[in-house]
């Protein structure tokens, strides 16, 4: 099974979150893990927010961005095109999305598009599960 994870699933595996290590052993009986570009931009964002929220240390934070550029490579990173972009943006209005939420579903629907069903979308954001599961596409949650 592929997983694409949005950046609220692929955090659990970076900062200890509840369901971290549902995540973490749904990581490890996948085959591999497809993310969105744009998730580098959220992850980097979001651990920069739990420093300074204090929702961990900073040095943790540090240490998990330094672990994540490591590892970034691992992913299949979906690119970003023109035509992806339109349908985040018709999908933001459809179904109320923020934009980056947006792009994240244009992008999950995509994979799901090409890979048929050996994909699940592994998510912890009700709203934009909702509207994958409107999309059709397979979500895995515990």
């Amino acid at each position: 099974m592929i997983l694409f994870f949005d950046t609220s699933a692929l955090m659990k595996l970076y900062a200890q979150e509840q369901h971290s290590d549902w995540t973490r052993r749904q990581v490890t009986s996948s085959s591999h893990c497809a993310v969105s570009q744009i998730t580098w931009v959220e992850m980097c964002a979001a651990l920069a927010l739990k420093a300074r929220t204090r929702q961990i240390h900073a040095a943790d934070a540090r240490a998990a961005m330094e672990r994540l550029k490591v590892e970034w490579p691992i992913y299949t990173r979906l690119t970003l095109d023109p035509a992806l972009l339109n349908t985040a943006g018709e999908f933001a209005i459809q179904f109320g999305l923020r934009a980056y939420d947006s792009v994240q579903l244009a992008t999950a629907r995509l994979a799901h598009q090409q890979l048929g069903g050996s994909m699940a979308m592994c998510c912890f954001d009700n709203q934009l599960n909702g509207a994958a599961e409107k999309l059709g596409i397979p979500l895995l949650g515990p």
